[in-house]
């Protein structure tokens, strides 16, 4: 039996290369190394296509990752700008059309950080464009601080107690990395809370019946074996029920 084919979304970026400044797309290689650990097999989209090939796109994988990046475009979900960075609306159009082709063909879908939030925003929610509050779970994140020291720094969720994310880790806390500065603001409809962080942010949701989508606002492909693996073996599994 072959591998499941998963499609993972990019990040398109402007970076120095010894050509000059490029405009490259982009995907850390933690998330292909989980996909390839977890017994599946990766591609990846450029994420500023045209939203009507998602159709096509989706069709020929067996489960869509959308994966982190910058901030989803408050007009998106019909919001002024107040603190969101590096924004692109035609890169949301994209990333929507993929979770609505996703859905419509029953293909199993993780969403990572952004990819939560995005999730949240194409079912019909909202986005709190700054959640980072001295004393509280999310911590503000220095301009210089250590790329080291940042994917090192740590905060409780806590699963509901019939969740799935509790049933893949078999546990109902998790110590989980905090690399991001937005969260959830109104759940969408149809999506059910799994966790939530000691200040009440969702760090968790699902997709309420028989599409499997679930979504964590912290990057698992960044932690160690013990928490990466399970969810992304867990999404291994929901393909190949499929």
């Amino acid at each position: 039996m072959t591998n499941p084919l998963v499609g993972i979304t990019a990040w398109r970026r402007h970076l120095d290369t010894f050509l000059g400044n490029e405009s490259l797309e982009t995907l850390s290689s933690f998330y292909p190394d989980a996909v390839i650990a977890a017994g599946m097999t990766p591609i990846i989209y450029p994420n500023s296509q045209d939203p009507d090939e998602a159709e096509r796109l989706v069709a020929l994988v067996d489960g869509v990752i959308i994966s982190g990046g910058d901030d989803v475009d408050p007009g998106t979900y019909g919001a002024e700008n107040t603190d969101s960075k590096g924004t692109s609306s035609r890169v949301d159009r994209f990333e929507v059309a993929l979770v609505e082709a996703a859905r419509r063909q029953d293909k199993p879908l993780l969403a990572i950080c952004r990819g939560l939030q995005l999730l949240n925003v194409a079912l019909g929610g909202t986005i709190a464009q700054e959640v980072t509050r001295e004393g509280t779970a999310h911590e503000p994140i220095p301009p210089d601080a250590d790329p080291v020291e940042v994917n090192q720094r740590r905060h409780s969720v806590h699963f509901e107690s019939d969740s799935l994310i509790a049933s893949v880790y078999g546990a109902g806390e998790l110590k989980v990395n905090t690399l991001h500065h937005q969260g959830v603001d109104r759940l969408a409809p149809g999506l059910l809370v799994e966790g939530k962080a000691d200040d009440g942010l969702v760090e968790a949701a699902r997709c309420d019946g028989d599409w499997w989508a679930l979504g964590v606002q912290w990057h698992p492909e960044r932690s160690d074996e013990d928490q990466r693996n399970p969810l992304f073996e867990a999404f291994r599994r929901a393909i190949e029920a499929r």
